[in-house]
């Protein structure tokens, strides 16, 4: 088996759609079915029930997944320690974050990281907490910026700030029961901020008219300005990015919310992610140090 052909099975198995395999690899859709048809002929059987909505493992794919996955994650970890042996951070590195965490707390550490390590080709993915979690457990994301505290068996975790959550409406509100005849806009339902402040709803007897999910902060805040109902954010982001709004804080205890930093407990530790764990560390030590030198940040938009 070539490990290209396996990177197409994988990819084709995650998508569930030829097509957009294709898509996703570069790779013109004949090239794709052909691979698979290859495979499937060197290990004389099927690995895919075709319909008309795309394609399903079978049996046999199911079991092949399992080995597909763990060859392509020993590949990229062979890689990444040959090319980590000269202790200079080079080659691929992908980490994960909320929304609010990018778009706040990050810009200052990646600019310093991406200066003094030009070799390093940096990723960085956006999901909710629950998504960047799983992407972490899954080996899909060597690292990743969560929200709320995160207790897994096999995962590291590194605390790097708490943050304070408010409620962010047009005008002020009279009581948290008025969101009983509002709207609540917010990420999915895997956000820990919406989590957190559902929680605290749900104590009080509040329900909100409906939930408006949406992908970015600048979508919230700008519905939250025409009028379409209420939003939980941090703070720090909503001081910064607009002053016509009114911030209302949690009671305690749902007013704050710690963001770690996680990674899998039995991961490769390449030299990009050692020394990004290295520059996030020495950055936690002067906040904490200096918490009057960092505790405002300008919103990239």
């Amino acid at each position: 088996m070539d490990i290209k052909d396996l990177l197409v099975f994988t990819t084709v198995a995650e998508e569930k759609n030829i097509s957009k395999a294709a898509k996703i690899l570069s790779y013109v859709q004949s090239n794709v079915t052909m691979r698979i048809q290859q495979l499937e002929a060197e290990l004389g059987t099927q690995l895919f029930e075709r319909s008309g909505k795309g394609v399903t493992l079978t049996s046999s794919g199911e079991l092949l997944l399992r080995y597909a996955e763990e060859i392509l994650r020993l590949t990229n970890e062979a890689t990444a320690t040959v090319q980590s042996s000269a202790h200079t951070p080079i080659g691929p590195l992908k980490i994960g974050t909320t929304e609010s965490t990018a778009a706040l707390r990050l810009p200052p550490l990646l600019s310093t990281y991406c200066t003094a390590y030009p070799d390093v080709d940096f990723i960085l993915e956006t999901h909710t907490t629950d998504v960047l979690i799983h992407l972490v457990l899954t080996r899909k994301l060597e690292g990743a910026f969560v929200a709320g505290s995160c207790e897994h068996p096999d995962l590291n975790s590194l605390f790097t700030q708490d943050e304070e959550l408010v409620l962010v409406s047009p005008h002020p509100l009279p009581s948290l029961y008025s969101l009983n005849d509002m709207n609540l806009l917010a990420f999915s339902s895997g956000c820990a901020y919406r989590h957190t402040l559902e929680m605290l709803l749900t104590k009080e007897g509040v329900f909100p008219k409906r939930i408006l999910e949406f992908g970015t902060i600048e979508a919230i805040i700008g519905c939250v300005k025409a009028g379409m109902g209420v939003a939980v954010m941090m703070k720090s982001i909503v001081s910064n990015h607009d002053h016509s709004l009114t911030l209302t804080p949690l009671p305690e205890p749902y007013r704050k919310v710690p963001t770690f930093f996680i990674t899998r407990k039995d991961a490769f530790v390449s030299a990009a992610l050692r020394e990004f764990s290295s520059l996030l560390t020495k950055q936690n030590s002067f906040t904490l140090q200096n918490p009057k030198k960092i505790g405002v940040l300008r919103v990239l938009t």
